[in-house]
């Protein structure tokens, strides 16, 4: 079965939903059918967010990327923009289900982690 992508600046990125180990929290990335292209996602210690938020690396705010990924829903709504060390960072509220179209194991396997997390809570 093919993978399902997303069409920026004339290439297709497949996105890959992880962990950030430190925090739990969701960490995605993005490759070309050959190279990796970048991290969607920034790990901001010291905030505590929901499962389905997370923090965009400014980078893909600048580039357009952002957008992008607000337009296919993937992202619901910027929440907001914090301020952290020397940079402004958008925390954005993840369509997860949406998401699992990209990568249905990644976000699966995120949502177990997360599930177990809280029960050691």
């Amino acid at each position: 079965m093919d993978r399902k992508f997303l069409k920026f600046k004339n290439k297709e990125l497949y996105l890959q939903v992880g962990q950030y180990k430190n925090n739990g929290n969701i960490a995605i990335v993005a490759y070309t059918k050959d190279d990796f292209y970048g991290d969607i996602t920034i790990n901001l210690s010291g905030y505590s967010i929901d499962e389905n938020e997370g923090f965009i690396k400014p980078i893909n705010k600048d580039s357009g990327l952002e957008k992008i990924l607000i337009k296919n829903g993937i992202i619901k709504e910027v929440i907001s923009t914090v301020n952290y060390n020397m940079g402004k960072y958008d925390m954005v509220d993840f369509n997860l289900e949406k998401l699992k179209e990209y990568d249905s194991l990644g976000v699966g396997k995120y949502l177990q982690n997360k599930e177990i997390e809280e029960e050691f809570e």
